[in-house]
């Protein structure tokens, strides 16, 4: 099945040879009515290390756009995400990124900044993407349920036995990887399926990928987006698609 998606040849994937320059990188947050969380989250990022941050609105209406403007920060910019849905967002933000790598950072308050630097020495060792776990060693959650944890633990033993990803933590989308990288991955999922179809592409084309420890800490303000049944059915579909398919 695997033989249907476009695998780049070696020549033309990100080189891992150490890297001649300080790769760029590009933040890219979805948000949808974050108004209460998202200007504490972007005073604390490091600017200094980025070269943009691209807050994509997913056509708020409690005045998220408006309060992100007003902050007046360097580097940062709001702009509309086309169409509806978490990972419309993403590929909204994708496709304007003018990074060398880019960042998917949430809105409310519930990652640790301090995961960027260390991604992109993952990434400077030779890796395409790295993806960030919340139960690895010396990491964890502040804002797990226990439905959560159940769910995750179900899609991650799913998209290890389906498809071989060898990661931990399936559903914990706070990653980088590299945009040339991105463009061939390519991801399509206008929701959260979205944090699966990802790094299935990214295994089945062959990019180098690993994982790190980060410790999640509790929503700041606001209510989440996700709803654990139908995003779970919506997920589920997904894989399976991906499995019969290889699109």
């Amino acid at each position: 099945m695997h033989d249907k998606i476009a695998v780049p040849a070696a020549h033309e994937r990100p080189a891992p040879a150490t890297e001649a320059r300080l790769l760029t990188i590009s933040l890219v947050i979805p948000a949808r009515n974050e108004v209460g969380s998202l200007p504490a989250v972007l005073r604390e990022l490091p600017l200094d290390i980025l070269h943009e941050v691209l807050v994509v609105d997913g056509h708020s209406t409690d005045g998220t756009a408006e309060a992100v403007r007003a902050l007046n920060l360097p580097k940062v910019r709001v702009i509309t995400q086309h169409g509806r849905g978490f990972g419309m967002g993403i590929q909204t933000g994708i496709r304007q990124a003018q990074g060398d790598l880019i960042t998917i950072y949430d809105a409310d308050g519930s990652y640790n900044p301090a995961g960027i630097a260390q991604m992109r020495q993952a990434i400077e060792a030779g890796n395409d993407f790295v993806f960030c776990s919340r139960y690895r060693p010396e990491s964890g959650s502040e804002d797990d349920t226990f439905i959560r944890l159940l769910g995750n633990t179900i899609f991650t033993f799913l998209l290890r036995w389906m498809f071989g990803v060898q990661l931990s933590d399936a559903l914990y989308y706070y990653c980088m990887g590299r945009k040339s990288a991105y463009e061939f991955v390519d991801p399509r999922a206008a929701d959260f399926a979205l944090c699966i179809e990802v790094p299935i592409k990214v295994h089945r084309m062959g990019f180098r990928y690993t994982e790190i420890p980060m410790r999640e800490r509790p929503r700041s303000a606001g209510e989440s987006k996700v709803n654990a049944l139908w995003d779970g059915i919506r997920i589920l579909k997904t894989m399976i698609k991906l499995k019969l398919t290889g699109l």
